[in-house]
């Protein structure tokens, strides 16, 4: 009887010791496997710190270096092919921070991935161009910072349904001599940051031509970079749709107005250009329909 009990602790053991040793194979091979990853990332050019913080977020979640690994290698790739990167890891790190499920991250990165991919497709051979090259800061070594952030603000639109082709025109109209002739690099990018706060899907040529102006009327980098908020606020306090918004901005960038003054008006909610609490033809109401607090049947 003694023996038998014997040969059984002798078989739990082995049986035990091969779990224990396989367990360790599978978790080694995934620690691996995610350091080099971050090998690669950091090769690339991609901050460390960055995947040590999304090292953190996993561990905080209790995902597996797996999930992880489908979160970042489509970024490190990115980078690999000298294309920005940090806006997708940042995505990341977003998601993880509010508990979204990686089965949602990973899509949703793998979908900026290609819009990023479009947008360096089409933001490359229009900054090559010799006249956009000055402009953008070739010469003082400030070119590859301003591709990438062109890249990245297109992706952003791409990713939001903005064609490719809407990009490119945008862009093509930006490098007329009538409007590189009157800005700069910088307030280029910022204009290029906003697009995707426009409506430039449903309303491309308003948009196009609303930039265009923009920049040909003055306004710089910390007026393009004000400009969502100012928007969101004239829209809230005129409550009319946001490409009437704009085109009134258009209009009085056509006549002239400054850009400060413009964004006062739009803080204002004064979207025509009159005096302070002007409410635009047609839209001053009736006391018997609605208020502020109900937008309904009044888009």
């Amino acid at each position: 009887m003694k023996v038998l009990n014997i040969h059984i602790k002798v078989i739990a053991l082995l049986v035990f010791g091969c779990a224990y040793l396989g367990i360790p194979d599978t978790a080694l091979g995934q620690t691996e496997a995610l350091d080099k990853l971050a090998e690669r990332a950091n090769n690339a050019g991609i901050e460390q710190g960055v995947i040590e913080d999304l090292k953190a977020r996993k561990e905080a979640r209790g995902l597996s270096n797996q999930q992880l690994e489908n979160m970042i290698e489509p970024a490190v790739q990115l980078a690999e092919d000298n294309l920005p990167a940090n806006h997708v890891l940042q995505k990341v790190l977003e998601g993880l921070s509010k508990g979204v499920p990686d089965a949602r991250i990973v899509p949703y990165i793998n979908r900026m991935t290609s819009a990023t991919r479009e947008a360096a497709g089409v933001v490359d051979p229009w900054i090559a161009k010799p006249e956009v090259k000055q402009i953008m800061g070739e010469q003082n070594g400030m070119g590859q910072t301003m591709r990438n952030r062109l890249v990245e603000s297109s992706s952003r639109a791409i990713a939001q349904n903005v064609s490719p082709e809407n990009i490119s025109q945008l862009l093509s109209d930006i490098g007329e001599k009538s409007v590189l002739s009157k800005t700069n690099g910088p307030n280029i990018v910022s204009a290029m940051d906003v697009v995707s706060d426009l409506p430039m899907q449903d309303q491309p040529e308003l948009t196009r031509s609303f930039i265009v102006r923009a920049l040909k009327g003055g306004f710089e980098a910390r007026e393009f970079q004000k400009l969502p908020m100012a928007l969101n606020m004239a829209q809230k306090r005129s409550q009319i749709p946001a490409s009437n918004i704009i085109q009134g901005v258009g209009n009085q960038l056509q006549k002239g107005v400054p850009a400060r003054d413009i964004m006062k008006n739009l803080f204002d909610g004064n979207i025509g250009g009159g005096p302070p609490g002007n409410i635009p033809t047609g839209m001053d109401g009736n006391p018997g329909k609605g208020n502020r607090g109900n937008n309904s049947g009044n888009g």
